[in-house]
């Protein structure tokens, strides 16, 4: 049993008896001596037993009775303490037996932990003689308590290990038999208990003793600016220590910081200030370590003899383990053999050698023990101590060397230990081989059997060896403490520090549970393996039983190290062979991890999303679903909690503590097997949406192509190689175009010009190959505004700026296209890149191979993708043909196996064959779509040879091998043809090249570079020169595909026979942009149709627009006038403007220009400039942009008129845009123009167009009474809202003005769009409002349908009911929801009642229940019930600054598991608004009819319901949508002038709307400003509440906390303000500052309030802290409330939502076995069978029914 006196110190004991016995009087004659004799006479016999020896121990025996001395005794020569008693003195080792309480003295400190008995921190204090000290952190100072305040103060920012410290024992703790050294696990060991506070450290020390090299402890009290103020506990005196004397500690010891209030330090002592209170003091290392006292001066008392003092004794007498001394001349003391200058000695001889009676020794005081007879004080002369260093640290470094117990840790063994000494009863001194310092073995430590003295010729002789391992450091005795049991030196650890997570260890199975494994790992040391990782697979019913049998009590186990916590004591293993066979690296800490690693990690948690997973010291990773593996995850639950899988790291954070790891399996092969531009086939691992995932072969590297990557020519043929790919498929010809380390796979291509480029050689792969004015195949990377970002291979980008992107029209480039670029310029500084992918700039020879493959591989993607091929004919190719039909257009022909063909007529010409002869015929093209074959009969195409092999049914190759030898040679030599247009198709032509054999030929329409345009005008029998691009190999039978490919140029075009004559009279033609000439007619080509016009070609590189307004002199719908134009048709245009600068060419192709002679009908006459243009003026025009804030009208190709949105109809249109179109004709009439501001006002109203259409009615053209027609707009529970045929206006006719009956459904009669006629029975101009009637009454027979009158209500009384049922109808919807749940509940309400049936209480305590089922309802929300949150500031979404929508928004988001309750806790909510409506106007009739679009909307809103906040917000919000912060301000406050004072709850909104925009838009002052006046105005917690909420949502953390702080001061008596703080400490993390708001609160709060706040802690504990505390809270309320069935709810709901059955169905047994009455009992078995039924099965079903069967019949009995 331990016992912890209280300290007290004797020399203030002495004092006091002092005072008492010697009072103030006149001078003393005595000597300083005989004044000391007399002093120490009266404290050794009124204070002191002779022969007595204080003990600390609970059951020492009680002293015995003293006989009084006699009177010659009395007289006899006096004994005085340490002078003149004759009692030898001995030299003694310390041992705790010896210590009591009051002994000061000199520690070092050797650790820094929490402590063994609290979680409080502690110093560990090194002792002199092997003894070890603890001192908490309250004995430290009081400063730092104080300073500290609710926070702890991290030791180790104050204090070091190796520090030396002054201390004295205030309490020994008394615990199991042992050393002092004994067991390290008890918790029942003896513990010395010390004190630093300089009070009682320094009680007794007088003023007067205080001398210069004075050893002396002081807490700093104060920092001032020129040092700090050291408080020394010495009543009348503190210290004072300058900064420059401070420097050098801070430096070196404390890290460059600065001290801090209540560090406590030994200092020494410099100089006295003359005030005599003040003492100068330093802290630095040398001047302390050196500090000397003088030789004359002299302790008054031995009461003042500090330990640390460097004091000079003469030596006496030697003994056997040390040597006795006196200093100062009446002071004795002792050095032990542990303490003298040489170090170790090992027997009495050296010590004999190294102290010699009457020798001075200068040494440094140890201890000093005043409560021993005699008084005992021990002094060092040991090198370390004398230079408070350590072994081999010389002073100069002053400790900069390592500390040797981190040198040579804890549990570190060797194998030659020596005997050096031997101390019978004490231990060994020792020697370790290769260690410059001793060892010292405890006599416990010594063997694993008990010794009671050690034998100098056993086992343990001196000069004998043994192993053993280091236990520790001591740094007052420099000695290594070690132990030779060999049970220690065999264990594998001894200190959970020393397990090193990962390590693979060995353990004994010490227990098995149903949690898991407790693994005896060593002695004292054990370790758990947590069920999920007791077996490789997840855990279910039979892997449990499999882990009973592989784990038996005994049994020894291999495992490996999760995690290892020293401070928690607590070591978690793993036994997964996967993990402990693993040979990847792990996972401790993400801040040494890279992306690309691997490692094994465990699947803790699945959910939608993916897994987490855990791997070593409790890191964890999150892998997405997509990141599973390599196809796609259609089922979940093949990844299960337990798995062990091997995750690669795809991105780590360590700042914000997450990491992203991917299970799939990426290529481990070095990606250096694969280089960038390497061709290769790879495998179809899997498709998703637009990527391919493949493995490379043979290197097996993971590579993805994207489905733009597949073809050079995007859409529809892209998109259907990628549809006609699957699994498995080994696709060849894939370039890598870049590698990507990190996943671990390349991306690939197979673009077929990338791939020409990648076997040519000439893919560019690094920037140094780009070349200027070369050109390469390229992919567009992005395309921006300014231009295209294009790339070749690598990574290695440049840019087309958008002058370089084509050569007339705006080009268009979309991502992934395949391109050719021309290097313009590569900057030599940082490699920038520019390019040109004008067509004129990358036509060159250089690119024709591109070209031509461009072409080639076309057709043989659709030669692949073709469902049919004709494999009896080849391109080229002769065969005999059956005449079957002659016509004027085309011929008919049969060939083959009855396969018909038909020939245009222009193959047949000057061909004479009548049907059914039989002819020659020539392929000219194979479609691969339409599975068709295009021949020619014509002569000049099929030479006789060819025709005889064809009439002999013989396939004709033999010219075309020939051919195609020729045509490669050309390729070569890149030399150019001439070729004949035989047939033009949409993508390409077909050709014939006279010179060699009429081989047939194809050339494409359109480039890389432009596909929008067809780049070359054509014609049949046109000659064009061309450039040979492609030529195959060969041309066989089947091979349909393979074809020579042309390169023609735009400018190459020439007439030939049959041609259309170009030159008419009155053109010109056009070679260069000088040619063109304002006025002139000329010929164009359409180049581009869009919807504003046409692009044409003039010819050369010169391209011109044609406009819409000039397209006709009749206006059309542009798609009506377009479709007369096709692309490639000759025009005749006049030439309207010629822009030299921007070198622009406006065209016109109305008839009145190019014929003006005609004298042909202008109706949309051309409006040529603004001098055509007047205010009134009609005319019509092409829309040629809907922009946010209305159109603009094309009048001609330069001027445009703006249509403001109010301008655009008479009606209200409330999707305007809708009604537009670019290219859409309309009517306008011209409002106003401006040439000086180049602005034109147009209106499309018809009222303003046309006189004669009557304008828009408005409120003010109608009259009460009148009878108008209209047609439904809204439906809605309190009536019908009707609008005015051709009118803006719009009103309300409430459900009694429908009908003279009762209406209990308004939608079954009224519909939305039925026409309507009603009378007007009220009209509101001030408010603009109107109000109608509908009931037959009030109509002429035939008018209107006859029903019974009602009682007429008020309209605006309507309005608030209209709120009130659409709150209703919410209030539906949101309980629809949980329908499934309220079956299972009626059934098990059913179940339930049929067995209590006839054992009801009365209908009174329905109450309870239904609070019962409220307060449950209620108890999953995790904020407080009656709390509003205030939303955010947010525009872009609308309105929604009152703070409720939003909140409830934020509850349904942030926390999904509580929505339904929070749902229900809503449903509350509004059936209580419910209750307390008042009522409100209709502001929401004209915002059905009429959304406001500007401001005069608002306002004329606001005229009719001036008290709606919900119209002032949003009006705000309108200003802010337009950046008008200032406006919105204003409009917020003018609000609060105009809404009625009688309306709180609108103002209020309104105040918390202008909170919410300063807080977004304004300062801290005009936050605070806005805050204030409304505190003023509302009721003042509501509105703190609502700024508090505004702080939470915005993230401003510490402001929320400071305004709590105020308002549980300000409101302390509010349950809502202190739970509100307490769910926001908790929800942020702050725990333990939660947990003390709840003791404050009932300190504040009402008795009548504290259950409430203390059940809501609870529920808090439960959601964001600790459910076993949450648990305690409410087991306390329990208990002295154990009737409370709506806590009891709470807390059961709180247990289900926490998930632990077991504790659930405790509590549930606990409840139904209480004496509640049948009602109550009904309420709570309801419940439980709930539960059951939810998450158990039919056997705990049952066992509720029973119990509940067993309840009845006991009330029965």
């Amino acid at each position: 049993m331990s016992a912890t006196k209280e300290f007290k110190a004797p020399v203030t004991k002495r004092k006091q008896k002092e005072e008492e016995d010697f009072p103030r009087g006149g001078a003393s004659g005595l000597t300083p001596l005989e004044y000391k004799e007399i002093a120490h006479q009266a404290d050794t016999s009124l204070f002191s037993e002779p022969g007595s020896k204080p003990s600390a121990a609970a059951g020492s025996e009680p002293a015995k009775k003293k006989r009084k001395p006699t009177k010659k005794a009395a007289n006899s020569e006096v004994s005085f303490e340490n002078t003149f008693d004759k009692k030898k003195l001995n030299v003694e080792i310390l041992s705790f037996k010896r210590l009591t309480e009051g002994t000061k003295l000199l520690g070092c400190i050797s650790g820094i932990s929490h402590g063994r008995d609290s979680d409080l921190p502690e110093l560990i204090v090194s002792l002199p003689n092997n003894l070890t000290g603890f001192v908490d952190i309250s004995e430290l100072s009081d400063e730092l308590i104080q300073a500290a305040g609710d926070t702890l103060p991290d030791l180790k920012e104050q204090y070091f290990i190796g520090q030396w410290v002054q201390c004295v024992i205030i309490g020994l703790q008394y615990g199991a038999s042992g050393g002092a050294a004994a067991s390290g696990t008890d918790k029942q060991r003896r513990k010395i208990i010390l004190s630093l506070k300089p009070f009682i450290v320094n009680a007794g020390v007088k003023p007067v003793d205080i001398a210069v090299g004075t050893f002396i402890s002081g807490a700093v009290k104060s920092v001032e600016d020129h040092g700090y103020i050291v408080n020394l506990g010495i009543n009348g005196l503190h210290g004072f220590l300058k900064n420059s004397e401070a420097k050098m500690y801070q430096r070196i010891k404390n890290n460059d910081k600065p001290l801090t209030v209540g560090h406590v330090l030994t200092f020494s002592f410099l100089s006295m200030e003359s005030n005599k209170k003040t003492v100068q003091l330093t802290v630095d290392a040398m001047k302390v370590s050196k500090a000397l006292l003088g030789d004359k001066f002299s302790f008054s008392e031995v009461g003042s003899i500090m330990p640390g003092n460097v004091v000079e004794a003469h030596i006496t007498e030697i003994q056997d383990i040390g040597a006795v001394g006196k200093f100062m001349g009446h002071f004795d003391a002792t050095i032990d053999y542990f303490h003298t200058s040489k170090g170790m000695i090992t027997s009495k001889k050296e010590i004999e050698e190294t102290f010699k009676v009457n020798d001075k020794v200068r040494a440094r005081v140890l201890y000093i023990d005043l409560a021993s007879q005699p008084t005992r004080i021990g002094l060092s002369n040991a090198k370390h101590v004398m230079g408070l260093t350590q072994p081999n640290t010389t002073e100069s470094e002053l400790g900069s060397k390592v500390f040797p117990g981190k040198a040579i840790p804890i549990g570190r063994s060797f194998e030659t230990v020596a005997v050096k000494r031997i101390d019978p009863r004490h231990g060994l001194l020792c020697t370790i081989d290769g260690v410059d310092i001793p060892a010292y073995v405890h006599i416990s430590r010594v063997s694993d059997e008990h010794l009671a003295n050690i034998s100098a010729t056993g086992k343990f002789r001196v000069d004998s060896t043994h192993r053993g391992v280091v236990l520790g450091y001591d740094p007052v005795d420099g000695l290594f403490q070690m132990s030779l049991q060999e049970s220690m030196v065999d264990q594998p650890f001894l200190r959970i520090e020393d397990i090193a997570v990962g390590s693979i260890v060995k353990g004994t199975v010490a227990k098995v549970s149903d949690k898991g494994v407790i693994v005896s790992l060593a002695k004292n040391i054990k370790g758990f393996v947590p069920l999920l990782h007791c077996v490789d697979s997840a855990i279910t019913n039979s892997t449990k039983k499999h882990v009973d049998e592989k784990f038996k009590e005994g049994k020894a186990i291999k495992c490996r190290v999760l995690s290892a916590d020293a401070a928690e004591g607590r070591v978690i293993l793993t036994c997964k062979d996967s993990l402990i066979s693993s040979k990847h690296p792990i996972f401790t800490s993400l801040d040494d991890i890279t992306p690309g690693t691997f490692s094994d990690g465990v699947i803790v948690k699945v959910n939608p999303h993916g897994c987490i997973v855990s791997f070593y010291n409790n890191v964890k990773a999150f892998a997405h679903i997509s990141e599973l593996q390599e196809t796609h995850v259609n089922n979940l639950g093949i990844f299960q909690p337990g798995q062990v899988k091997t995750c690669r790291v795809l991105e780590v954070n360590a700042a914000e503590q997450n990491m992203k790891v991917s299970f799939k399996k990426s290529s481990e092969i070095d990606l250096g097997s694969v280089q960038v531009g390497s061709v290769h086939k790879g495998k179809i691992v899997s498709i998703k949406k637009d990527l391919i995932h493949l493995t490379l072969k043979p290197s097996e590297t993971k590579a993805v192509i994207h489905a733009t990557h597949l073809s050079d020519h995007l859409g529809e043929q892209a998109e259907r190689i990628f549809s006609s790919l699957k699994e498995g498929m080994i696709i060849s010809d894939l370039v890598v175009l870049s590698k990507d380390e990190t996943r671990g796979s390349v991306m690939v291509t197979k673009k077929p010009i990338l791939v020409l480029a990648a076997k040519e050689k000439k893919l560019i792969t690094e920037r140094a190959g780009l070349k200027e004015g070369h050109i390469y195949p390229a992919f567009v990377r992005q395309v921006a505004k300014f231009g295209v970002f294009v790339e070749f291979a690598n990574g290695i980008e440049a840019l087309a700026f958008r002058h370089s992107l084509s050569d007339a029209s705006d080009a268009v480039f979309v991502k992934n296209q395949s391109v050719l670029a021309k290097v313009l310029r590569v900057d030599p500084t940082d490699g920038k890149t520019e390019v040109s992918l004008k067509p004129s700039d990358v036509s060159s020879f250089e690119s024709v191979m591109f070209q031509g493959e461009f072409l080639a591989a076309f057709f043989k993607q659709l030669e692949r993708l073709a469902k049919k091929a004709d494999s009896t004919v080849s391109v080229g190719a002769c065969t005999l043909a059956d005449v079957k039909t002659v016509g004027k257009d085309e011929w008919t022909i049969s060939y083959g196996a009855k396969k018909t063909a038909s020939i245009a007529a222009n193959q047949v010409k000057e061909v004479k064959i009548k049907p059914g002869a039989k002819c020659a015929a020539k392929v000219l093209d194979v479609d691969f779509e339409q599975d068709s074959v295009d021949f020619t009969l014509k002569d000049t195409l099929i030479s006789a040879e060819e025709a005889k092999e064809a009439m002999a049914s013989k396939f004709s190759t033999a010219n075309i091998s020939k051919s195609l030898t020729s045509l490669a040679a050309l390729q070569k030599a890149q030399g150019t043809v001439e070729a004949v247009v035989e047939l033009v198709k949409d993508d390409y032509l077909v050709l014939s090249i006279p010179e060699v054999n009429n081989m047939i030929a194809f050339a494409a329409t359109r480039s890389l570079n432009n596909r929008k345009d067809r780049f070359i005008g054509y014609k049949t029998g046109e000659k064009v020169k061309a450039i040979v691009a492609y030529v195959p190999k060969s041309q066989v039978k089947g091979q349909a595909a393979e074809r020579v490919i042309l390169s023609v140029e735009q400018a190459s075009v020439s007439p030939r026979n049959g041609a259309t004559k170009e030159a008419k009279k009155g053109t010109s033609s056009i070679a260069e942009f000088d040619d063109v000439k304002e006025g002139s007619i000329i010929s164009a080509r359409v180049a581009n149709i869009q919807h504003t016009g046409m692009d044409v070609h003039l010819g050369g590189k010169v391209f011109g627009r044609i406009h819409l307004t000039n397209l006709a002199d009749t206006y059309a719908p542009s798609e009506t006038l377009l479709k007369n134009f096709k692309k490639g048709q000759l025009l005749k245009c006049f030439v309207l403007h010629v822009d030299t600068s921007n070198k622009k060419i406006d065209l016109s192709l109305r008839p009145s220009r190019l014929a003006p002679e005609n004298h042909s009908i202008v109706h949309d006459p051309e409006v040529k400039g603004f001098s055509d243009l007047a205010a009134g003026g009609i005319l019509q025009g092409y829309v040629s942009n809907v922009a946010d804030k209305g159109l603009f009208v094309a009048l001609n190709h330069k001027l445009s008129g703006r249509v403001k949105i109010a301008e655009l109809s008479d009606d209200y249109l409330k999707d305007w845009k809708s009604h537009f179109t670019v290219g859409q004709v309309v009517k306008a009439k011209i409002v106003s123009a401006s040439e000086s501001h180049h602005q034109i006002e147009l209106t499309l109203k018809a009222s303003q167009i046309d006189p004669s259409i009557k304008a828009i009615q408005t409120l003010a053209d109608f009259t009460k009474g009148e009878k108008v027609k209209g047609t439904i707009k809204a439906v809605k529970d309190i009536g019908v809202f009707i609008k005015i045929d051709n009118s803006t206006v719009s009103g309300l006719c409430h459900i009694s003005e429908i009908s003279e009956n009762h209406v209990p459904d308004v939608s079954k009669l009224y519909a939305v769009g039925d026409p309507v006629k009603a009378k007007i029975l009220d009209i509101d101009m001030e408010k603009k409002r109107i109000s109608f009637g509908l009931k037959s009454s009030y109509f002429e027979e035939g008018d209107a349908e006859v029903d019974e009158d009602e009682e007429d209500e008020d309209v605006e009384s309507a309005a608030g009911s209209d709120e009130e049922m659409e709150d209703a109808s919410d209030d539906d919807v949101d309980m629809g929801e949980d329908d499934s749940d309220a079956e299972d509940e009626e059934e098990s309400d059913g179940e339930v009642e049929n067995i209590f049936a006839g054992h009801d209480d009365s209908d009174s305590e329905e109450v309870e229940e239904d609070e019962a089922e409220e307060e449950s309802k209620i108890a999953d929300d995790d904020s407080d019930v009656e709390m509003t949150d205030a939303a955010p500031l947010a525009v872009a979404s609308g309105f929604n600054w009152d703070g409720k929508d939003d909140a409830e928004e934020d509850t349904k988001s942030g926390d999904s598991d509580s929505e339904d309750d929070s749902d229900d806790e809503r449903s509350i909510k509004k059936k209580k608004a419910k209750k307390q409506a008042t009522v409100v106007q209709d502001d929401t009739a004209d915002l059905e009819s009429q959304a406001p679009q500007v401001a005069s909307d608002y306002e004329r809103l606001l005229l009719g319901s001036p008290n709606s906040s919900y119209l002032w917000i949003n009006y705000m919000a309108f200003q802010l949508q337009l950046s008008e912060i200032s406006k919105a301000r204003e409009i917020g406050q003018r609000a609060l002038k105009s809404i009625s004072f009688r309306e709180e709850q609108e103002k209020m909104n309104v105040w918390v709307a202008l909170m919410n925009l300063e807080n977004t838009f304004g300062s801290a002052d005009t936050l605070e400003e806005v805050f204030k006046n409304a505190v003023q105005t509302c009721e003042p917690k509501k509105i703190y509440l609502q700024l508090v909420k505004i702080y939470e949502r915005s993230n401003k953390i510490e402001l929320a906390t400071e305004l709590y702080t105020t308002m549980t001061k300000k409101f302390g008596q509010s349950s809502k303000v202190w739970t509100g703080f307490g769910h926001f400490q908790l929800h942020h993390g702050n725990l333990e500052a939660g947990r003390e708001l709840l003791q404050r609160s009932l300190k504040s709060l009402p008795k009548r309030k504290h259950i409430k706040t203390i059940s809501k802690f609870a529920q808090l504990e439960f959601k964001y802290g600790e459910p076993e505390r949450g648990r305690t809270i409410f087991e306390g309320v329990m208990s002295n409330y154990p009737k409370r069935i709506d806590l009891w709810s709470v807390y059961i709901d709180m247990e289900v939502r926490n998930g632990e059955q077991d504790a659930v169905r405790r509590l549930f047994a606990r409840v139904v076995s209480l004496k509640l009455s049948s009602k109550k009992m009904k309420f709570f078995f309801k419940k439980w069978l709930a539960y059951e039924k939810d998450n158990g099965d039919e056997e705990s079903v049952e066992e509720v029914k029973r119990r509940a069967l067993a309840y009845v019949e006991s009330l029965s009995a």
